[in-house]
């Protein structure tokens, strides 16, 4: 196997690794994860006219579905908040060494495309890019959580 191959799978294997990160802290950081406050039960329920949270928070966590009781309700409420710790780690881990290479990454995507673009074009490109990234800082500021 040729050193040009091997380098290819080797980039694409780290590729798929980061995108795998990326999946599974998704999926770790579902709000469906959290264990619903105290009053939960005595909200109302969901789809009902006059209900005042958002549909986001009003979904039944899965574990909840199976009827636990009390203490398996504190056991698996201990369980999220200690994996939900463990996922904020990696997730402040993944931001430390890895963001700031993929967003090189994407600085350089961007700059190569203006390059093929004539100066009109090129303009109108940059425009569309800092709108994307305005809205995108507007949206990371009103849900800090998000990160």
């Amino acid at each position: 196997m040729s050193r040009q191959t091997r380098t290819r799978l080797l980039t694409a294997g780290v590729l798929l690794s980061v995108f795998g990160a990326g999946v599974l802290l998704g999926f770790a950081a579902e709000t469906s994860l959290t264990p619903p406050p105290a009053s939960a039960s005595e909200a109302a329920p969901e789809g009902e006219v006059g209900s005042s949270e958002p549909e986001e928070s009003r979904r039944t966590p899965m574990y909840e579905q199976v009827g636990p009781d009390s203490a398996q309700s504190v056991q698996i409420a201990a369980l999220v908040q200690e994996h939900s710790a463990r996922m904020d780690a990696l997730n402040r881990e993944f931001q430390e060494n890895y963001d700031p290479r993929f967003r090189a990454i994407v600085r350089e995507t961007r700059e190569a495309i203006k390059r093929v673009f004539t100066p009109e074009q090129a303009a109108r490109y940059q425009e569309i890019v800092e709108e994307s990234d305005r809205r995108r800082a507007e949206e990371e500021a009103a849900d800090p959580d998000d990160e």
